[in-house]
């Protein structure tokens, strides 16, 4: 059974960023689980190991020049050329494991960005949700754009991520111990006192570290909700443009185009300010990373500066501890480096969760609708009592009853209003708001023809045969056989078909297409306007010979409609409700069906 979607199961206020790392671990930790498991271990198994060994490779790059420029303080030529020939040795395998890394970690990432592309492709497609989530008013902004472009924003980022943390903590605890063993304990006299700090060198990159940081975290706290709404403006940028585009006809013909020009220019102008927002904050945040990067080289050589002085450390010392000190201040300092892309992917993985709960409160929503879809008898359809309300309750159709056997076909004609498009979503099991019953038979294949036929671009095969069930003889039949023979020749063909075919070859397409479908209930809306009532007619009975057990639901006034029809039902409205005003088609006398939903 349809549900509604209960607000109770949309979050009342935003999450937290902990709430959306949360909640984005457990809707793409899948991963490593199931069919995918082992291509994500292997790739993160490998990603690791070449991290870890990235980083020991460094610690003997840092080992090597404290030996080379020892050997130049000592003039000891013999060493100098001896170090010299390992350093290509050592250029070699960092640049091998560079390899491993970038091949590891990028193969990584398309594989977890198709996995998580899929689930959310395969859960917005299916069932219909794509158009339930309209229904439901709690469709959040831009759907296909949050899985075409934020889920890689979301993903991507994140290998990269533990690839620098994995790295930040191995290269901390590792060169932490070269600043321990090499820098030592440093005296210090004040008024005659003396007194030891030992592991200076270690306490003064851990205190820095922790200082920026800090600072970093406080002035950029801003800076998520920043993007998140810079994301948005340009979402919303990106769909004015497209609704040009798509209603350009419309549009042109009503010269509306200044209209849609404010539009988009005040689209562009909120953008532009949240882009103007987003800059004065990372603008605050540049004077500490900036200032910072200034410092980090400078501070280790001050404080080793008095201990080479001294003679306690050698040259070679002061350039191994400087390095060590650079590098766990890098270490200490990964979240300040990646603030800017810790704030980005936050955005992007709320805009994906998002998606994920609303697609969950399609299926999950507490309030059910009250229509009953049954199980019926014999092939028929039948509608019971059927009262159809909009969101909000307002009733758009009242007591609507119909029982239609195998074969019929009933016209329903007069003044629906918007109560047309919600009893033929009703019918389909898509229409959530109202009550009564809708009763079809197992396993019945139905199919809805619209007026306005959508065609998406591809071949004219995989628009006429989207299953692919058919062989050749039977597709170019079926164009033939609803007037469509000069369109064989181009049957796979790629072009915008939607934007080729007239509206009377576009329904004509649909009715060729329906027929190959072979349903066992026919819905349709208008779908002879584009012609003229001889060729309806003749479309129709043709449909109707192909499909002679077929139930067929005529809804509007198109050409052919009545005449086609052995059951006529007329429509009336008073206050805005639809309601039966005459029919000579069969009442359902009693719900004698079976429940099946």
């Amino acid at each position: 059974m349809l549900k509604a979607v209960d607000p109770n199961t949309v979050p009342a206020g935003p999450p937290s960023d902990w709430q959306v790392t949360k909640s984005f671990a457990r809707l793409t930790g899948g991963f490593w689980r199931g069919g995918t498991a082992g291509r994500a271990w292997l790739w993160s198994v490998a990603l690791a190991s070449a991290i870890i060994l990235s980083v020991f490779s460094n610690v003997t790059v840092n080992r090597w020049n404290g030996w080379f420029f020892d050997a130049l303080e000592k003039k000891d030529g013999e060493s100098a050329l001896i170090a010299m020939a390992v350093f290509p040795v050592l250029v070699l395998i960092a640049a091998g494991l560079g390899v491993v890394i970038l091949v590891s970690r990028e193969t990584f990432q398309v594989h977890w960005r198709a996995y998580v592309t899929a689930k959310l492709a395969d859960g917005w497609i299916g069932e219909r949700r794509f158009y339930r989530l309209g229904l439901s008013g709690y469709e959040p902004a831009n759907p296909e754009y949050r899985i075409a472009d934020d889920v890689r924003w979301a993903t991507e980022p994140v290998v990269d991520f533990a690839i620098g943390l994995l790295s930040a903590v191995i290269t901390a605890i590792t060169f932490i111990g070269i600043l321990w063993s090499i820098g030592g304990s440093l005296s210090v006299e004040i008024r005659g006192v003396a007194f030891e700090i030992p592991a200076y060198m270690v306490l003064a990159a851990i205190v820095y570290a922790v200082l920026v940081s800090g600072l970093i975290t406080w002035v950029g706290r801003p800076l998520p909700r920043l993007i998140a709404a810079r994301n948005e403006g340009e979402a919303r940028l990106r769909f004015s443009l497209m609704r040009i585009r798509d209603h350009g006809e419309t549009i042109a013909l009503s010269r509306a185009e200044t209209g849609e020009r404010r539009a988009v220019a005040a689209t562009y102008d909120t953008l532009v300010t949240r882009w103007l927002a987003m800059i004065r904050q990372r603008g605050r945040l540049t004077w500490i990373t900036n200032g910072s990067g200034a410092l980090v080289p400078v501070v280790p050589l001050l404080l080793a500066a008095p201990k080479y002085l001294s003679g306690e450390m050698s040259l070679g010392d002061v350039v191994q501890v400087a390095a060590a000190f650079v590098a766990v201040q890098n270490a200490f300092n990964w979240v300040l480096d990646n603030f800017m892309r810790i704030a980005e992917w936050l955005a992007s993985a709320r805009r994906v969760n998002e998606l994920a709960v609303a697609l969950h409160a399609i299926e999950e929503g507490a309030a059910e609708s009250d229509i009953a879809v049954l199980t019926s008898d014999g092939g028929g359809l039948r509608l019971d009592d059927l009262t159809l309300t909009d969101r909000d309750g307002r009733t758009l159709l009242a007591d609507f009853s119909t029982v239609l056997p195998a074969g019929a076909t009933l016209h329903v004609a007069g003044e629906l209003g918007h109560g047309k498009a919600a009893l033929i979503q009703a019918v389909a099991g898509l229409w959530p708001w109202g009550r009564g019953a809708v009763a079809l038979p197992e396993g019945a294949r139905l199919a809805v023809l619209p007026q306005h036929l959508h065609l998406s671009e591809g071949s004219l095969r995989a628009a006429l045969d989207p299953i692919g069930g058919h062989s050749d003889d039977e597709a170019a039949a079926a164009l033939r056989h609803y007037g469509l023979s000069g369109l064989v020749p181009q049957i796979d063909l790629s072009r915008d078909w939607d934007k080729a075919l007239t509206t009377g070859d576009r329904q004509r397409l649909a009715l060729a297409r329906t027929e190959l479908a072979a349903p066992d209930i026919l819905v349709l809306d208008e779908a002879t306007s584009g012609l003229e009532t001889e060729a309806a007619l003749d479309l129709l009975s043709r449909l109707r010979a192909a499909r002679p057990q077929a139930v067929m639901l005529l809804i509007g006034q198109s050409p052919g409609f009545a005449e086609a029809a052995d059951h006529h039902l007329t429509m009336r409205r008073a206050g805005g409700v639809a309601r039966v005003a005459s029919s000579d088609a069969p009442r359902p006398a009693a719900l004698a069906e079976t429940g099946a939903g």
